[in-house]
């Protein structure tokens, strides 16, 4: 019997102890929130992690940091789940498009979506052991996708439409890729350039305009995913006032980018009878403008370094986008000339 009782004061005891030690985590984990410009937020979202933070700031931040990736993980997945849509609605109700623009887009959609999954695990590099659980959970969704690609390209190869599959590259289609190689190393940003256009090689042949309204043409593309995705960030509940007009207008800046990229595809493919030099000059203003609003849109967030962050990362690859069609359009012209 007296065992049976102490055994009982022990336990007590020890779920004392652990309830006093749970407490004064959580009550750290509220008092580092409270020096944050979101305190509720922050406490909110790492207060389950009580147990694992302790009262370490390394392990509170790095936790932050975690919460943080995850929260832009979602948000890339979110984005793949578009343009896998958008692939699928592209692949059954091609409409009147040409058929090699079709695959073009498809291409196109399908390894922006690969890119969005692989992007998402390197949002842990930080924190390797989160890395590997993250990469667990998405590595299926990415081979998957890989494979998709594989039997995209398989199919436009069949089918007499160009593929961006290195092994199904023609003689052609090889000097077409090293065009758009050797153009792209001329941006700001090679890399992003020539993963972007690469796939709409048999489209852009070897042709300066074609590569300039191609680049465009994707830029469009990305940038109306931007908008809906800082559509959808804008609904999230707890932003301040000046954060919602902030929203506000960023979301008015990328649509005014949107309306510019639509002009300058509209008077590169359609000049009419304006002089060449006035449309090209009207097609860099439009994109510079562009430019322009998108970084304007998250300097909008300047007194709040939290949120400009997350804006950016959203806009980052539509500024990178833009300007490395600007330079095409210049190089163009200066062929024109």
């Amino acid at each position: 019997m007296e065992n049976i009782l102490l055994r009982i004061i022990l336990f007590t005891s020890f779920i004392s102890i652990i309830t006093a030690l749970e407490k004064t985590n959580v009550e750290f984990i509220r008092t580092s929130c409270s020096l944050t410009t979101y305190p509720t937020l922050c406490f909110n979202s790492l207060s389950s992690q009580a147990g694992a933070i302790q009262t370490s700031p390394k392990l509170l931040a790095q936790t932050a940091l975690s919460v943080a990736a995850m929260k832009d993980c979602i948000d890339l997945l979110s984005d793949s789940v578009y343009e896998l849509k958008k692939s699928l609605q592209e692949m059954s109700q091609p409409g009147s498009k040409d058929p090699r623009m079709v695959m073009s887009d498809i291409q196109t959609w399908v390894s922006s979506s690969l890119t969005d999954e692989d992007t998402c695990s390197e949002g842990f590099r930080s924190d390797p052991k989160m890395k590997s659980v993250v990469r667990g959970k998405i590595v299926n969704v990415a081979h998957l996708t890989s494979n998709a690609l594989a039997l995209i390209n398989n199919y436009a190869s069949q089918h007499g439409y160009k593929s961006s599959s290195t092994t199904l590259i023609s003689a052609l289609e090889k000097t077409n890729m090293e065009f758009i190689k050797t153009s792209c190393s001329l941006t700001t940003y090679p890399t992003l350039c020539f993963n972007s256009l690469s796939t709409r090689s048999g489209v852009i042949q070897t042709s300066p305009k074609l590569l300039a309204e191609t680049a465009l043409s994707v830029t469009l593309d990305t940038t109306r995913t931007t908008k809906l995705s800082m559509v959808k960030l804008s609904k999230v509940n707890g932003m301040t006032p000046r954060e919602v007009s902030a929203m506000k207008d960023c979301i008015e800046l990328l649509s005014d980018s949107v309306y510019e990229l639509k002009k300058s595809i509209e008077e590169m493919s359609d000049p009419g009878s304006k002089d060449a030099r006035l449309v090209i000059s009207d097609i860099q203003t439009w994109v510079s403008s562009a430019l322009t609003d998108e970084d304007t849109c998250s300097e909008g967030f300047a007194n709040d370094p939290k949120m400009k962050n997350v804006v950016r990362g959203k806009i980052v690859n539509v500024a990178h986008l833009t300007s490395n069609a600007l330079a095409l359009i210049n190089s163009y012209a200066s062929l024109s000339e």
